[in-house]
């Protein structure tokens, strides 16, 4: 059995290689800051940390095995994933068209309201469902949390290390994401942002689709 704390070590320095690598939860919670509020950043942080847990809890649970011998068990989930993002992708594109043509009539409005009023448009209405659909439906984790939790799953490896590596991942991913909701929420950021945020939410939206597209291809 290898030592517990040498492999905890190895597990969390290769999720945080992982996480901090820019994706659909990165996205989401960087609009949700820029072009929100820290407070929608945070609940989409929640949302996504609870995604990461059930697929942690399915992942040692032994049923993501049982998953993946399932007949397009694994495609349907890279289909629901890459039409998500095709459909964030898109509406995001819409929202920021929108955006673009109310910038003038936006112009008598304070900056506060103005973000408020976003805010209530599309899933930033619904941030903690929008991060929590966007980790349960990310093709991609099921896989990687195979691999990179495999080694707590063999014989003789005690059960608390399990626990420790699952709480440790899910910790991690809060730490990162709430980084960012608390980073790039602050004023000045958020000032800098409303001179370019129809740019940006396009370049964001883009991203999502394109994200979205691979995905569907390679299911």
């Amino acid at each position: 059995m290898p030592p517990p704390g040498p492999l905890l070590a190895s597990i969390y320095g290769l999720y945080l290689l992982a996480v901090i690598t820019p994706g659909p939860n990165t996205f989401i919670v960087t609009r949700l800051a820029l072009s929100a509020s820290r407070r929608h950043a945070v609940q989409a942080v929640l949302g996504i940390a609870l995604g990461n847990a059930a697929w942690l809890c399915v992942t040692l649970g032994g049923v993501a095995v049982l998953l993946q011998r399932l007949p397009g068990g694994m495609r349907a989930v890279r289909y629901v994933g890459g039409l998500y993002l095709l459909y964030m992708g898109v509406r995001g594109w819409l929202a920021a068209r929108a955006a673009s043509r109310a910038s003038a009539a936006e112009s008598a409005v304070t900056p506060e309201k103005a973000l408020v009023e976003r805010a209530l448009a599309g899933e930033e209405a619904r941030p903690f469902r929008s991060g929590l659909f966007s980790s349960l439906s990310n093709p991609n984790t099921l896989p990687f949390y195979l691999s990179l939790l495999a080694p707590t799953v063999a014989v003789g490896i005690p059960s608390w290390v399990r626990v420790a590596a699952g709480a440790g991942v899910v910790t991690i991913g809060m730490a990162w994401y709430g980084t960012l909701a608390w980073g790039l929420s602050t004023g000045h950021v958020r000032r800098a942002y409303s001179r370019r945020e129809p740019l940006i939410r396009r370049v964001l939206a883009l991203v999502l689709v394109v994200y979205g597209i691979r995905l569907l291809v390679k299911a």
